[in-house]
């Protein structure tokens, strides 16, 4: 079965991401891994956390740290994907992220991944530099990004 891996993050510009990745998955008759990836000093365990189920947000109360925010967006992303018929699962994983996007890609053999990008100015383009720009450039599977505003 087709797999596409899709990049998330805590931003509004997520959840158009998710609907691409939907309008994907039905077109191509995919599953779909959603990947939130955290800073590593955050992570409270050291192995990828894997969320099977989508569930009322809600549910979870206030969010306090990079690890438990990272899995409401999930829990998000799996919400609307569930709900839309598609098979989906999340994951969690420590690293930086256009590194570990690529790398889960990989080892998903996902035959592509759907990602959102950041309007960065120049100024934080130059200092933090661009995520989608870095993994476009190591991917080996077609990289699609969303670059409708925010």
């Amino acid at each position: 079965m087709t797999t596409l891996l899709v990049a998330i993050d805590n931003s509004n510009h997520s959840r158009k991401v998710v609907s691409l990745a939907t309008e994907q998955a039905r077109a191509l008759k995919a599953q779909v891994l959603v990947l939130c990836c955290i800073d590593p000093a955050y992570a409270t365990c050291g192995e990828p956390l894997d969320i099977t189920a989508g569930e009322d947000p809600a549910d979870f109360g206030a969010a306090l740290d990079e690890q438990n925010t990272a899995e409401l967006v999930i829990r998000h992303a799996l919400a609307q994907l569930l709900g839309a018929g598609i098979a989906a699962r999340g994951r969690v994983v420590a690293g930086e992220s256009a590194e570990t996007i690529v790398a889960q890609a990989a080892a998903l053999d996902a035959q592509m991944i759907i990602m959102g990008r950041r309007h960065l100015s120049p100024l934080n383009r130059l200092l933090k530099g661009s995520v989608s720009a870095a993994v476009i450039e190591r991917a080996h599977c077609p990289v699609l990004v969303d670059v409708r505003a925010q």
